[in-house]
């Protein structure tokens, strides 16, 4: 996981300011109805979900997921993620729906990001742990500056590589925020273990070449070696598949 750095907000989400400012209204109208859950408020993707915004989101990331750095090929399905839930939040697996979620952020720039299908579906969903629950914003009156995120934000004041670094293809907590969001979103499910090991032992090749190589290649093995040394210096770059781990592994930074 590392940092995104958003550019300005794209044009369309300010279609959602009309309908932010209808939704507290609705919500300052009938509040009892809408913590209860009997009303539920109508957000609109082809706002928040806007191919524009898609695109801005995923250059911004380098067409990685927010949270896995797993790239977005062809193939691969993604959604615009709202890093404080919509509809409803929950502190943990299993516990109380909250309603309503963050509605008055819902077209919030700051609130977005592009996330693969499985950190959004199948593990964060509407999680959002904090480390004092009583301190969350219920409604649009509230300060949000009050909560204490366990949840790391990608694109927040702190580096996410401040809390979680590698141990070769292994995730590690750095801080409580770190191991939270490890676990939050899945960054060490088996599937993504394998996917880094994958790249991780091809680094190592790599570098075997360069140690091999180094000083007395052969001018038939100059190419051999550049190309090495290429790929390697590539492999860290913010634009690569999962380059913290490859950050890590290169200079030796992962938790000890």
């Amino acid at each position: 996981m590392i940092r995104v750095i958003k550019p300005s907000a794209p044009a369309r989400l300010a279609h959602g300011i009309p309908r932010t400012e209808d939704n507290c209204a609705n919500y300052t109208a009938d509040s009892a109805a809408y913590r209860s859950g009997a009303a539920k408020f109508e957000f609109s993707k082809t706002i928040y979900g806007h191919r524009t915004v898609k695109t801005v989101l995923r250059d911004a990331q380098h067409s990685k997921c927010c949270f896995c750095e797993g790239r977005f090929e062809a193939h691969a399905a993604a959604d615009v993620e709202h890093y404080r839930p919509k509809s409803y939040v929950q502190q943990s697996k299993g516990s109380v729906k909250l309603y309503p979620g963050y509605y008055w952020l819902v077209y919030d720039w700051e609130n977005l990001y592009y996330c693969c299908q499985v950190c959004n579906r199948s593990y964060k969903g509407n999680l959002f742990p904090l480390l004092h629950p009583g301190h969350r914003a219920r409604t649009h009156t509230d300060n949000i500056n009050d909560e204490k995120p366990l949840l790391l934000d990608p694109g927040g004041p702190e580096d996410p590589r401040h809390h979680l670094g590698f141990r070769e293809e292994i995730a590690i907590a750095r801080t409580s925020a770190g191991r939270m969001t490890i676990e939050v979103v899945g960054i060490n499910r088996p599937a993504l273990v394998e996917e880094r090991l994958a790249l991780l032992n091809e680094l190592k090749r790599l570098s075997q070449v360069i140690r091999l190589l180094d000083g007395n290649a052969p001018p038939e093995a100059v190419d051999l070696l550049d190309a090495a040394r290429r790929k390697l210096d590539e492999a860290v770059l913010p634009t690569a598949r999962f380059s913290a781990m490859a950050t890590d592994w290169r200079d030796g930074t992962g938790p000890a």
